[in-house]
């Protein structure tokens, strides 16, 4: 399996301030990585730089053949993305007008999301008249559209109540099933990270630098009771002492 992101001693600087140091790892194509730690650590500042938002002040950044057609980014603050001129549908499709894609294909491609995310809104309201939940299975629905290759997701899941957040987590793994994108997730929830992620990088504090990278290699799909599982557990168990590490130093 081809890599499809690695980092090489990435460094940053704010104000002569290191925030970020030495960071290095490798992504393998088709894989669910978590980046996890404490809060305010830079996970956000980190997943900016790779994204090119933010500028790195040193090191490097590789990627296999990127494609901005298909990449996508759902942002923490993803109620400021979504238009509030447009109609539901119209948010979903916005990315695939850009692309002119005939208006046939794009409602193909919205009812296959619907059916993934099993998204039950009307299409004929707008974003605010949905609850935030919604709101957010929304931004997942149009960053999906496109079936990007690499997927960019921070805090996914922060507006969500206990029972939505199991839920869209299993369609985020079924969607991963079928069209196997290379997925960036950052999360302050230590259940999220174990239950989605192929492997864990757990930060330190400020300056932030790599505490453990920790696999899981339970398969996926992964239904709602390998939360109780040994290998849950036990995974759970070395994210914890990573992080309790990490906020020592």
């Amino acid at each position: 399996m081809n890599n499809a992101i690695i980092t090489k001693n990435l460094c940053k600087e704010y104000d002569g301030r290191e925030i970020i140091s030495n960071i290095s790892f490798n992504i393998k194509e088709g894989e669910i990585v978590a980046i996890f730690g404490p809060n305010g650590c830079g996970k956000s500042t980190l997943l900016n730089i790779l994204a090119g938002i933010n500028n790195k002040t040193s090191g490097e950044i590789e990627f296999n053949e990127f494609n901005s057609k298909k990449f996508s980014y759902i942002f923490q603050n993803y109620r400021e993305s979504l238009l509030p001129w447009k109609n539901n549908y119209d948010n979903i499709a916005f990315p695939l007008r850009i692309a002119k894609i005939k208006e046939d294909e794009i409602k193909e491609k919205i009812m296959e999301m619907e059916k993934i995310f099993s998204f039950s809104a009307n299409f004929d309201l707008f974003p605010y008249q949905l609850s935030g939940g919604q709101q957010q299975v929304l931004a997942f629905m149009r960053a999906l559209l496109t079936k990007p290759k690499l997927l960019f997701i921070d805090e996914p899941f922060s507006a969500l109540d206990y029972e939505n957040n199991l839920i869209l987590r299993k369609h985020l793994q079924e969607y991963h099933a079928k069209y196997t994108p290379t997925i960036l997730v950052i999360t302050h929830d230590i259940e999220e990270a174990v239950h989605l992620a192929d492997k864990i990088i757990v930060l330190s504090k400020t300056p932030t630098k790599i505490i453990k990278i920790i696999k899981n290699s339970a398969t996926h799909p992964r239904a709602t009771n390998f939360l109780n599982s040994k290998k849950f557990i036990e995974v759970k168990e070395k994210v914890l002492k990573a992080f309790e590490e990490g906020c020592k130093k």
